[in-house]
């Protein structure tokens, strides 16, 4: 029974929307930053990174579909890396009643990187830039970004939950609950890591070929 009811306590709790507003709020303006600080780059900046650009177009168009399939397990490796180790971080974050700043931190520097990367994209490339950042960007990230807040929001809540104290359940029985519910949020961000690997490239060769 003590399990049953610590299975809904997220559900039953008024404290979830101060971590949902915190988390959410840190994505965004992470993600505002990101796009912004654009016009603050310098002119040389802005050149290594259009040459950097460029040069990664250039690279995954004349990659043959055959080398493609070969490295995919290792790019999905890399990409996978990177995802653990995100989640890992928030994981612990949660699980230390300091761990609140760092996972608002975690949540608005992945927001910066995704407003940087596609507004970098569009001021480039202009319309060619917004469909790079379609077929390049937004798969992956309809996985990416729901997992990564769910997460933020699940640790945030966890770590208020530990600073106040447990009162009516079990922490053992709390943090079972905490880390299957975890584990369903990276198995979403697992689906967005074979998106990246295995469908945007194509979808970016298919994007240059046509336009």
């Amino acid at each position: 029974m003590q399990i049953l009811k610590s299975l809904f306590w997220l559900k039953h709790r008024r404290e979830i929307l101060i971590p949902s507003l915190c988390v959410t709020g840190a994505f965004l303006c992470g993600l505002i930053a990101g796009a912004l600080i654009l016009h603050a780059l310098t002119p040389v900046q802005q050149g290594e990174l259009h040459q950097y650009l460029t040069d990664f177009l250039r690279g995954v168009e004349s990659l043959s579909q055959n080398r493609a399939a070969l490295e995919g397990l290792k790019v999905w490796q890399e990409i996978l890396k990177t995802q653990i180790i995100t989640f890992i971080f928030l994981w612990i974050s949660g699980l230390t009643v300091v761990g609140i700043p760092l996972i608002v931190l975690i949540i608005g520097v992945r927001g910066f990187i995704l407003g940087f990367t596609v507004g970098f994209l569009v001021q480039e490339r202009a319309w060619q830039g917004l469909i790079l950042a379609l077929v390049a960007v937004l798969p992956q990230n309809l996985c990416y970004v729901p997992a990564l807040l769910g997460a933020g929001i699940l640790a945030f809540y966890f770590s208020f939950f530990l600073f106040r104290g447990p009162r009516d359940h079990s922490i053992l029985a709390s943090l079972l609950v905490y880390s299957l519910v975890f584990l369903l949020t990276f198995f979403l961000a697992l689906i967005g890591t074979l998106l990246e690997t295995y469908l945007v490239p194509g979808a970016v060769r298919l994007t240059l070929f046509l336009t």
